[in-house]
């Protein structure tokens, strides 16, 4: 096995490894090779999805009593990263915070390793009746586990707060029924697989009833993932206290000065469109391989009159370009510029607004919306 460590850095963990450098290696080599022959919008696509890395990851497992099982799949943990580090962290009073148990079946038969918190640990063994569960309780014990490590390994805590939901077989991790089983800070989320829920504000200019642009942001170079890409007109994460709706108001505001006024949510606003009903959903990762998590991405279109431009209110932006649909085409097919999962955050607008061109030869748009759709991958 590879020799690793984690370094703590302002924003994230960074994980060195002596097989991490040959995947750069390779990686090099394979971008090179096929330099004379570049991927088509589906391979584009295609290669957000990380999910081929699950072998390399261990299901993050909370005590969660239910018809069904007395266990719920909440994250999944890079294997490099829970031997070298989280198995090691200790909270306060000196005692581990993850445990490790070994060849554990589930109610499928699947017999795999898989990471619990302790407190759910002592919890189940403490509380051997069903009718002694006391949600509250486990969920403020297990609130203050994901705190300490947090505290402990990840230098720059994020103002954001993640939900820590089960997860379930229906695409929508967001439906009305499902249970918050605790709260994690955005900046250790990704590192325990936890799902990844962002929202996105498509600004776009029409004239003589026609689209032809999107305005889309340069992220700021302090940004601690793709600094210096472009990004749909507004994006950002979704705390654990905002409705999908109220956050991309609160975020267009923030982001790029957008009137609360334009995003009314009534059928008398034309301008405005909600389509949260139909997120994407795709495995993604880290270009060294951490942080593997399912994404969803929920989209606002809003049209905006031809004088207006958004202006950067809170740093987190460079600038704002208006984009042809012509330049977003070439961008898409071919450009480098945009951070990679907006290329299908992008292409879904430019389809459900009929913008999307058809090549010969290329695949059916079907496979196009299959590859931004994925299903959940089960590690146990």
């Amino acid at each position: 096995m590879a020799a690793c460590c984690v370094l703590r850095l302002n924003n994230s963990f960074l994980l060195r490894t002596t097989s991490s450098a040959a995947i750069g290696r390779r990686m090099m080599s394979s971008s090179t090779a096929s330099a004379n022959n570049p991927p088509t919008l589906l391979q584009r696509i295609q290669a957000l999805d990380k999910s081929s890395l699950a072998p390399s990851y261990t299901a993050l497992v909370l005590f969660y009593p239910s018809p069904s099982s007395q266990y719920a799949v909440v994250g999944h943990v890079q294997n490099s990263l829970m031997k070298s580090t989280l198995i090691n962290c200790k909270n306060d009073q000196g005692e581990p915070i993850f445990v490790l148990e070994e060849k554990r079946s589930n109610q499928l038969g699947t017999v795999k390793d898989i990471l619990r918190l302790n407190v759910d640990v002592q919890y189940e063994r403490n509380n051997t009746n069903d009718d002694a569960y006391e949600p509250a309780e486990l969920f403020q014990r297990r609130t203050e586990s994901f705190a300490q490590v947090t505290k402990k390994v990840v230098s720059r805590q994020h103002s954001d707060i993640y939900p820590v939901y089960p997860f379930v077989e229906r695409m929508d991790p967001l439906y009305d029924d499902n249970v918050i089983l605790a709260h994690v800070n955005r900046s250790t989320a990704a590192y325990l697989g936890i799902d990844s829920v962002g929202v996105h504000l498509n600004c776009y200019v029409r004239q003589n009833n026609v689209i032809q642009g999107v305005w889309l942001a340069k992220r700021a170079s302090t940004k601690s993932h793709h600094p210096n890409y472009w990004d749909t007109t507004v994006a950002g994460g979704q705390p654990h206290n905002l409705s999908l709706y109220d956050n991309i108001v609160k975020e267009a505001h923030e982001e790029a000065g957008v009137p609360s006024e334009w995003l009314r949510n009534d059928a008398s606003n034309k301008a405005f469109s909600d389509h949260t009903h139909d997120p994407l959903t795709i495995t993604t990762a880290k270009e060294d391989g951490s942080c593997m998590k399912r994404s969803f991405y929920y989209s606002f279109d809003l049209q905006v009159p031809d004088e207006w431009q958004p202006t950067p209110v809170d740093g987190e932006v460079q600038e704002f370009k208006l984009y042809s649909i012509e330049e977003l085409d070439r961008e898409l097919r071919f450009g480098q510029s945009l951070r990679p999962a907006m290329r299908a955050v992008l292409l879904d607008f430019m389809m459900r607004h009929g913008l999307f061109k058809d090549v010969e030869g290329e695949v059916d748009r079907s496979e196009l919306s299959k590859a931004m759709r994925r299903e959940r991958i089960r590690l146990w």
